[in-house]
């Protein structure tokens, strides 16, 4: 029994000194964010008096211009190192968050959030470069996968604990949620200069070159990664809508099948990285990942017009399916993203790389909302089709099939 209890914290807990820093900086960092993303929009629209539309506008606009500075910020990683980029950006998003907490108007709760935004593409893009030098080819994947796996346990930690805010609904108790979301901040970039220093790949002096935007081939996987990103906004967005308008589960079904997905993240993500560390390996798992997303999507469909029992069942299986195609295509998508870039450039590839999850989240609600929602099982059905041709896509694209230079082959 001891023998199996030591094998699972092992599991549990990082062994490498570099990798438990990154698990406890993005788990000190994630608690914070779990604390603001539950209290943001309640606290400005039913205390501080924003309209939600104008709340809505705000995130939109400091999501669509936060998208500009993801390949400088890869650039800049480049030329100065990414632990301190990344490090300064999450320790400057704290100072903002506390300046948040005493805003009573629109127009400073705009601007906040903007560079908010900003400073969130540009610690999330030199996080990447960051992993993708630190774990090398061999356990880089690894990296992002306990990096993700801790950051889902975080923001669970996170929500239980704003859950006492949204309980007593009071101003105060709110402000102190987010400054306390401030201090993690502050503290998780402290933490992240622990890590060992990543050395520059550019010369200073050397001009800006734009080699991410040129290369054909990542820029195609970007776009069919942006596709394959499409099933967070399934989650996020249309299977709450599906579930309660047009299905017999009950309301609260959403809350399982959800928790479902959460725990399969920190306990399973880690494993299933397991056969990315090549990049042929990335793109078989990345294709497999889209069949299995395809086959979440079909049974989802089913889940309408049926008693409450079988839609409860259809749905808990469409997520089991897509859990499996969100674990091993995430670590698909990371092998792809790494092995692909230029390593003297991975700052500014990632930059790219980290567009096509801005893409998804800027044009996927509105577009997977109207195919569920304006369409039913048809638009369940659409998306299936373009989820596993798209995955093939990719292979094909990956391992040079159609567009074949024999330093990719060998890579």
């Amino acid at each position: 029994m001891s023998d199996q209890k030591t094998a699972l914290i092992k599991r549990i807990i990082p062994q490498e000194p570099h990798l438990r820093i990154l698990a406890g900086s993005t788990f000190v960092n994630t608690f914070g964010n779990g604390l603001f993303m539950t209290v943001d929009v309640i606290y400005f629209t039913t205390i501080v008096g924003l309209s939600p539309a104008q709340v809505a506008l705000a995130l939109s606009i400091a999501g669509g211009l936060s998208l500009t500075l993801s390949v400088p910020a890869g650039h800049i990683a480049d030329r100065f190192g990414p632990r301190d980029i990344s490090a300064a950006a999450i320790a400057a998003s704290g100072i903002a968050m506390a300046m948040l907490a005493f805003v009573h108007s629109y127009t400073p709760f705009l601007l906040i959030h903007i560079v908010m935004g900003m400073l969130g593409v540009v610690a999330q893009t030199t996080r990447m470069a960051t992993i993708a030098k630190l774990g090398g080819e061999e356990s880089r994947v690894k990296l992002r996968a306990y990096q993700r796996a801790v950051t889902n346990f975080g923001i669970s930690v996170g929500t239980l604990f704003a859950g006492i805010g949204l309980a007593l609904n009071d101003p105060t108790v709110y402000k102190a949620l987010l400054l306390a979301d401030a201090a993690t901040c502050v503290i998780a970039g402290a933490m992240y200069l622990k890590l060992p220093f990543v050395e520059p790949t550019v010369e200073r002096g050397e001009p800006f070159s734009f080699a991410a935007m040129k290369d054909r081939v990542f820029l195609g996987a970007t776009l069919s990664n942006a596709f394959m990103s499409l099933h967070f906004i399934l989650q996020s967005v249309a299977i709450p809508l599906w579930v309660v308008r047009e299905t017999n589960a009950p309301r609260w079904w959403v809350s399982v099948i959800m928790m479902m997905n959460t725990i399969a993240v920190m306990l399973f993500q880690v494993a299933a990285s397991k056969g990315s560390e090549t990049l042929n390996g990335g793109a078989k798992m990345f294709r497999r990942a889209s069949y299995f997303v395809a086959v979440a999507c079909i049974l989802y469909a089913y889940s309408h017009g049926v008693n409450a029992i079988l839609a409860s069942l259809l749905l808990a299986l469409g997520m089991a399916s897509h859990i499996v195609g969100e674990l091993i295509g995430s670590t698909g998508s990371w092998s792809i993203g790494f092995g692909l870039a230029d390593e003297n450039h991975q700052g500014q590839y990632q930059g790219v790389w980290g567009l096509s999850w801005g893409l998804s989240g800027t044009l996927g609600p509105a577009l997977v909302t109207a195919l569920v929602i304006g369409m039913g099982i048809s638009g369940w059905w659409i998306l299936a089709v373009v989820f596993a041709l798209n995955g093939t896509v990719m292979h094909k694209l990956v391992t040079k099939s159609w567009t074949a230079t024999p330093e990719l082959q060998s890579a």
